[in-house]
């Protein structure tokens, strides 16, 4: 029986828009409980869900209220089934083996599944039992103890003296950075990557502008304040270009020459130049990329050191040198501290609804002196709740050089915040102690008490490493805000970075900062209560009944090795991708800490109490420790990442890693496919669309696993503004590939495969275009019908021997797929025939007048013959991006903007393409498509006049013009001329309002073509 979600009746862009929003404004409340690098849209997974459960002929009305697709914000309300689909959700079982942050499980359970859900790093499997687990065997319980014992822990660190001394009261978070001793002059110089401290803009002008100068005092470099909004009370009529601040008028002078009097400004500060008043602020002093330190004391360039400490100005041949400051680094964590040191810069207050900034003291800084003391006593001790382990030794894309330079975890925070967080692990162990003690006296059982305790430190140990990823010196200082929840988090890069001008919070301040143990605890709350909501026990009545007797597993395993002693009517997950995050190393920035905050210690070692298993594995009678995850589960992480092979060189090490990443990736399928009921659904998250991710998703599901594709969908699955998003295909949308068990047809000849799909794809194309699809929907619709028929046989065979996966793709689906939505259109049929004109056509009804990633255009490049450079050359399309992440566009009259209905800019616009309109030179049906709108642009008379003209030399390519324009043009006018309400009943809309509704989304050279086919049809032409 096929499913909905099989269906084009499915509604995908409807799920796409809620998607989209829920990635933005709308986000669930328990994804701020803490940071995980991707986390999938609910609304996207509980639509995949039922869609894959509900049978095809359902009414997709009924579907997308059940789901709450008719909500304002889906996810915020529980599914509803109606009493007659109870028998498709009740009693069925879903797995995730790569559960990650929980979104599919988490949407399986409040559909009414029984859930299996499978993390192989110990970080995620925590995470997931937090998310899935303890909300619903406890309910609200949890919220009011997590509460009660959160708010203890900020008393204790309130009244403990060695926590108390080293914050003001008053202030909200510090800002610092780090000092290196200068080679030349032997003075300590600041490193400051940014001297901005407020730069906000709203809607009026700026609101906010202050920044750090530096001076120099004697022996010492000093940070001064200028807070422009002192002198100016309101900055809305600043100009700001660059670090240049620049204010007009007679008034800002006088202002500015009273400042000066006062001594709020000093004079090197600001030039006056007639009525315009300059303010200059200094450049970052550190360049990562150049390898270069200017000092702030005797402004001489620091450039490179040698393993000794001698500096060079130049690398000199045959030695070994690094930057100097990664070099003076290194040696402060390992105990030298001839060379470097961190110093606090600026302390921000809150005032109100705004915030103050003033110079760090001597006093200040001898605080972070002090915790350093503290902090060295704990080591000298031995105590085993200093993260001492190493990080992993190998660079990568995310991960850089730190390695190099930090060596171990704990060397990632400044002695202060090190200090606090290891006093908090202490607090949370004796929590989980208390808790379960009172829960024994309660008359609980053993087992149940000692749940209960694990559940509450869990929460509580969650809110401890939230706290840390914005307290870290990998933090940075964001002036573009007047919050202090503007301290962008230690992995805020996709990574984790070297940065300079880090933040450093006060956990104990609470008024206007987010950071604070209490703030993290209320975020904890907040989560908590959504949680509770969507996954409450029965009583509590908030599920459909129906949902009450399912189950939920939380499971430390493999997926590439499942053997879980069941089968399992869908599986829904989204695997790792090739060249993603390697989680397994950056998640041990959480991992060491929940270790120590989940685990007991007799003073000189962990031991095991909470998650023992993600912590500890049994050596024979033994809990032996697993110090990191980078050294247990790095090589068994399905991802791509050369640099765990870095024992290899070059290509070597590249090809290596691709190999260990395909075969896991196949492995996993394989398992899958094992635990899959023979009528089952696997559907897969994919978030590449490259041709190469194409060939790695079909060599392990359809050739090593045996599965066929029945449908694939772009679901969105990232907002605009994420941290993983890579490009305009790649991780902001998902390829949602659904799979079923195939009986095996055994080979087909390749010309009788050609024959099928070159049938198959224009009539798939003509559906799916009647349901309304469009853009990419469009083109993964009509790809899965093809791939459908393709992966319904174990071979494709030829007179030259089997094809290879990517030779089918390459070579057959993607032109297929790209000629049949050509041929879709009656009107277009055979009359698109040059690689260049199907090239432009598609890229068209694809993706309209947006820019294309070099790697987003390789599919098309692929399905139509042609290639990029040539496309460039010839003048149909364009680079718009100079930096190394090429982007380009179609060059096509949507460049012009509005004006490309002006007949002069017409005119420029297509003698920047070589061609000149009076008597043109075309070099391919492209260009003469443009002349045509050109001409259109004349009157009918002229057009008529001109296509005659261009016939005589130019037949073929002036029929290919008008068929693309026809061709095109009437897609966008299908497409605009019927809008859907959210329960989809269509609405039409006359010609005025496409065009108008055109020309708002920028499809200027659409209307262009619907008014050139209009007067090729109006004038016999």
């Amino acid at each position: 029986m096929r499913r909905f979600i099989e269906s084009p009746e499915f509604p995908i862009a409807e799920i796409n828009k809620k998607s989209e929003k829920e990635k933005g404004p709308a986000r669930p409340p328990y994804w701020e409980m803490v940071f995980w690098w991707t986390r999938k849209p609910l609304i996207g997974a509980r639509a995949i869900i039922a869609g894959s459960l509900l049978p095809e002929d359902i009414d997709p009305k009924r579907f997308k209220i059940a789901i709450g697709l008719n909500e304002n914000t889906p996810h915020r309300v529980n599914p509803r089934i109606p009493p007659q689909w109870e028998e498709h959700f009740k009693g069925k079982k879903l797995l995730d083996p790569f559960a990650g942050f929980g979104s599919i499980p988490l949407e399986a359970l409040r559909l009414g599944l029984d859930v299996t859900a499978v993390e192989l790093l110990p970080v995620a499997y925590v995470f997931l039992k937090a998310i899935l687990e303890y909300p619903r065997k406890f309910g609200k319980s949890l919220i009011k103890d997590v509460e009660r014992w959160g708010n203890w822990i900020t008393e204790q660190l309130k009244n403990d003296p060695e926590i108390r001394e080293l914050y003001d009261e008053d202030v909200a978070v510090y800002i610092g950075t780090w000092e290196v001793k200068c080679p030349h002059c032997g003075r300590w110089t600041p490193a400051i990557g940014n001297y901005w401290l407020a730069r906000v803009k709203d809607s009026k002008g700026y609101k906010r502008l202050a920044y750090m100068v530096p001076e120099f005092d004697g022996e010492e470099v000093k940070v001064r304040v200028v807070d422009l909004n002192k002198i100016f009370t309101e900055v809305s009529k600043a100009k700001v270009k660059g670090n240049e601040i620049v204010f007009e008028g007679k008034g800002f002078v006088e202002k500015v020459k009273k400042a000066i009097a006062e001594g709020k400004l000093k004079a090197e500060d600001v030039k006056i130049d007639g009525e315009k008043v300059v303010f200059k602020v200094p450049e970052p002093n550190i360049s990562n990329q150049r390898s270069q330190l200017t000092c702030l004391a005797c402004d001489n360039v620091i450039k490179f050191a040698d393993n000794e400490g001698k500096h060079y100005l130049q690398k000199p041949k045959g030695k070994d040198v690094n930057f100097y400051v990664k070099f003076a680094l290194r040696r402060y964590h390992e105990g030298d501290e001839r060379f470097a040191r961190q110093r606090l810069l600026v302390k921000v207050k809150v005032k109100g609804r705004d915030l103050e900034f003033e110079p760090t003291t001597k006093e200040d800084n001898e605080k972070l002196w002090r915790a350093k003391e503290k902090v060295k006593e704990l080591l000298e001790k031995g105590d085993p709740d200093v993260p001492s382990e190493k990080i992993q030794p190998y660079g990568g894309a995310t991960l850089g050089d730190i390695y190099k330079i930090f060596i171990e975890w704990k060397n990632l925070f400044n002695p202060r915040q090190l200090l606090t967080l290891i006093k908090i692990v202490k607090l949370i162990r004796k929590v989980g102690k208390r808790v379960e003690e009172e829960k024994l006296k309660e008359g609980w059982s053993e087992e149940r008490a000692f749940e209960y305790a694990e559940a509450v430190a869990t929460y509580l140990s969650i809110i401890l490493v939230r706290l840390m990823n914005f307290n870290s010196i990998c933090t940075s200082w964001y002036s573009g805000s007047l919050l202090t929840n503007k301290i962008q988090s230690s992995l805020s890069f996709r990574g984790i970075a070297m940065v300079w001008n880090w933040g450093d919070t006060n956990i104990l301040y609470e008024t206007g900062n987010s950071y604070s143990f209490k703030k993290s605890m209320e975020s904890a709350i907040r989560s908590l209560t959504y949680l509770t909501t969507a996954l409450a026990p029965s009583g509590q009545k908030t599920l459909a009944d129906f949902t009450k007797t399912n189950t939920v597993k939380v499971l430390q395993g493999d997926a590439t090795s499942l053997n879980l002693g069941e089968k399992f009517d869908v599986i829904v997950t989204d695997p790792p991708y090739a060249g993603d995050v390697p989680y397994t190393e950056l998640s041990d920035f959480y991992y060491v800490w929940l270790k120590r905050a989940l685990s007991d210690s007799d003073g000189k070692k962990l031991v095991p109490r909470f998650h023992k298993t993600a912590f500890f594995k049994k050596i024979g009678a033994k809990w032996v420790e697993i110090k990191t995850q980078w050294q247990e589960f790095a090589k068994r992480e399905v991802s791509f990442y050369p640099a765990r092979f870095s024992n290899k060189s070059g290509k070597e090490t590249k090809d290596h890693a691709q190999k260990h990443f395909q075969d896991l990736f196949s492995q996993a399928f394989v398992a899958m496919r094992e635990h899959l009921k023979d009528d089952g659904l696997l559907v897969t998250y994919y978030a590449h669309t490259d041709p190469e991710s194409w060939v790695t998703l079909l060599e392990a599901g359809w050739k090593r696993a045996k599965l066929q594709i029945t449908r694939a969908l772009p679901l969105s699955t990232e907002s605009e503004t994420s941290i993983v998003k890579r490009g305009k295909l790649s991780l902001d949308t998902s390829i949602v590939v659904v799979w079923r068990k195939f009986l095996g047809k055994g080979k087909i000849d390749l010309q009788q495969l050609t024959e099928r799909i070159n049938e198959k794809a224009p009539k798939s194309a003509q559906l799916y275009i009647k349901h309304g699809y469009k853009g990419l929907d469009l083109l993964y619709g009509v790809m899965a019908s093809i791939l459908e028929e393709v992966t319904k046989y174990s071979e494709v065979t030829s007179p030259k021997g089997p094809l290879s996966t990517k030779e089918i793709l390459e070579r057959h689906v993607y032109p297929a797929t790209i000629k049949g939505i050509v041929e879709a259109m009656a009107e277009a049929k055979g009359e698109i025939r040059s690689s260049e004109a199907l090239f432009y056509s598609a890229y068209k009804i694809l993706f309209g007048n947006a820019s294309l990633g070099a790697n987003d255009i390789i599919l098309l490049n692929l399905a139509t013959f042609t290639d990029a450079k040539s496309l460039v050359r010839n003048g149909i399309l364009k680079q718009v991006s100079s930096s190394s992440k090429k982007e380009f566009k179609l060059y096509s009259p949507d460049l012009l903007g509005e004006k490309a209905f002006n007949v002069k800019e017409f005119q420029k616009f297509l003698k920047d393409k070589g061609l000149n309109p009076q008597d043109p030179n075309p070099k391919s049906a492209v260009d003469v498509l443009h002349l045509l709108e050109y001409y259109s642009l004349l009157g009918r008379d002229v057009l008529k006049e001109k296509v005659e003209v261009l016939r005589k030399r130019h037949a073929s390519w002036v029929d290919e013009a008008i068929a693309m324009a026809t061709l095109v043009s009437s897609y966008y006018k299908a497409v605009y001329g019927q809008m859907l309400s959210p329960l989809g009943e269509v609405i039409k809309a006359d010609e005025r309002m496409i065009e108008q509704d055109l020309r708002k989304d920028g499809h200027y050279e659409v209307v262009l073509m619907s008014r050139l086919v209009k007067a090729v049809r109006g004038g016999g032409i």
